[in-house]
C-alpha cells in the first residue's frame, strides 16, 4: 500500500523526532549514571545478626564491586553482640539492636569473625581480587535510622537534557512540515 505525501512525510518527521531523542539521551544517561556519586559507589553486602548467628554467615566478595560489607544487630532482648575479626585487627565493639557495623575490606582473602560475647557465633568473608582496588580500610558503627543517599544531581542532568532534545527537535523538525 502506497502512503500518501503528506501522511509519508508526518511518519518520517515522527521517525526523525524519535531517533533525535533516542540519539541525544541515550549517551546523556549513560554520562549521568556513571557520573553519579550513587552509582559510582559500591555496593553493600549486608549481614543480619539475629537467633546467635550471622546471618548469611559465609559471604564471598570482590574488590572495587561489593567489598564493603554492614552487619546489623537485629536481636531483641539481647543487650550486646558483636563483630570481631579472629586476628583482632577490626571489630565493632558491642552492637545493641538496630546499630550497625561497617567494615571495607581492602585486600584479598578469607577473613574469619566471631561475636566476642557469644564465641559460637561465626562467620567467613572471602574478598576475591576485582578490577581495581582500594586502599583504606574503614569502618563505622551507625543507627540503622540512617536516610541513604539519593542521585539527585543525575536526575536533573537526565531532566536538562531531556527537555533540551525534545526543544532541538521541535524546532529542527517543525520546519518540514
Amino acid at each position: 500500500m502506497m502512503l500518501s505525501t503528506r501522511s509519508g512525510r508526518r511518519l518520517l518527521t515522527k521517525k526523525r523526532i524519535l531517533s533525535t531523542l533516542v540519539l541525544g539521551l541515550v549517551p546523556t544517561l549513560l554520562l549521568a549514571i556513571s557520573s553519579s556519586p550513587v552509582a559510582a559507589a559500591q555496593s553493600t553486602v549486608k549481614v543480619s545478626i539475629n537467633n546467635f548467628s550471622f546471618t548469611p554467615a559465609n559471604i564471598t566478595v570482590v574488590l572495587g564491586i561489593n567489598n564493603t560489607v554492614m552487619w546489623t544487630q537485629n536481636q531483641a532482648g539481647i543487650p550486646y553482640h558483636t563483630v570481631t575479626a579472629n586476628d583482632n585487627s577490626w571489630g565493632s565493639g558491642h552492637l545493641t539492636e538496630g546499630q550497625n557495623f561497617t567494615y571495607t575490606f581492602t585486600t584479598p582473602g578469607t577473613y574469619g569473625y566471631h561475636c566476642t560475647l557469644h564465641t559460637y557465633m561465626k562467620g567467613t568473608v572471602i574478598v576475591l581480587a576485582g578490577p581495581s582496588s582500594s586502599t583504606a580500610t574503614t569502618s563505622s558503627t551507625t543507627s540503622s535510622n540512617a536516610v541513604p543517599e539519593f542521585p539527585f544531581q543525575a536526575i536533573a542532568v537526565v531532566v536538562i537534557t531531556m527537555i533540551a532534545v525534545v526543544a532541538y527537535a521541535a524546532l529542527r523538525y517543525s520546519h518540514h512540515n
